[in-house]
């Protein structure tokens, strides 16, 4: 489901970023845990230190990429879903029944009529 940029010359964003390393030191790491309680993204190296919930809670609470699933959705990941994919400035806004598609204004001046 979720997928993440390997190289930084990549056209591949990530979509899952560690909340500390993002706030705190302006790097966009790819997080491995996801914290329920928090609702806080972490790397592996975060994690280690995120302890403020206790030593029980540490052990079960912070999902990792096994249970990505349960992970919430991402404002990078909800954002890339509602651009289309054609036309990458423009956001999906309407629905073409006719093709069972979900379209941009500009595809459906092109395409959907």
């Amino acid at each position: 489901m979720a997928t993440s940029g390997i190289s930084r010359n990549s056209d591949v964003v990530m979509y899952y970023c560690c909340t500390i390393c993002k706030t705190e030191r302006s790097v966009e790491i790819d997080a491995d845990f996801y914290c329920e309680k928090c609702l806080k993204y972490f790397c592996r190296t975060c994690i280690n230190s995120h302890r403020q919930h206790g030593w029980w809670f540490y052990k079960k609470s912070p999902y990792g990429k096994v249970k990505i699933r349960k992970w919430p959705l991402s404002k990078k990941m909800e954002t890339s879903l509602l651009i289309c994919i054609i036309h990458k400035r423009e956001k999906l806004t309407m629905f073409c029944p006719d093709h069972n598609h979900l379209c941009c204004s500009k595809c459906v001046e092109l395409n959907h009529r």
